[in-house]
């Protein structure tokens, strides 16, 4: 026995429209609210530029790396970034004596020392002024380094001058 829905072609048809139009409409909707989701920043805290300067005036040495906000945040005002890429122990006491000794100095804080874990040994200095790259982990390689990347290079970078 057959058994017809729709006797007339007509509602037949009105009715595969209806289901279709329904069907499109729903995948849309999912679409709409799926992309969003899919799709959105990992959540990262973002701080203000009061919280960021009072982190960075307590402390100037950091064991893992900035996030870019925070290198954007210091570079925009006259900080450098050095950046010590170890491989296997990050103590590098002439580095940390070097950035304490700069930033004991005025003015105070124009040098953060982040320690960051790598396949090589290497300092990476960022600021407005260059960046540069010291391979070679002298105190006097480093030293001059910073003379070419601090806003207010010590007034033992005068040795240093070309």
């Amino acid at each position: 026995m057959k058994i017809k829905m729709f006797k007339n072609k007509e509602k037949r048809k009105q009715f595969f429209i209806l289901f279709f139009a329904i069907l499109v409409g729903s995948i849309f909707l999912l679409e709409i609210v799926a992309f969003p989701l899919m799709y959105r920043e990992p959540q990262t805290e973002i701080k203000t530029p009061e919280e960021l300067g009072e982190k960075f005036s307590k402390q100037w040495i950091f064991e893992e790396s900035l996030t870019e906000v925070e290198k954007e945040f210091l570079t925009q005002r006259g900080i450098t970034i050095a950046s010590y890429y170890y491989t296997e122990d990050s103590s590098f006491y002439e580095l940390e004596s070097i950035v304490e000794t700069i930033n004991s100095q005025k003015p105070q804080g124009q040098l953060i020392l982040e320690k960051i874990k790598s396949e090589e040994v290497k300092i990476e200095l960022n600021s407005l002024l260059d960046f540069i790259v010291v391979e070679n982990l002298t105190q006097e390689e480093i030293f001059k380094g910073l003379c070419k990347t601090l806003y207010y290079p010590p007034a033992d970078c005068t040795s240093f001058t070309e």
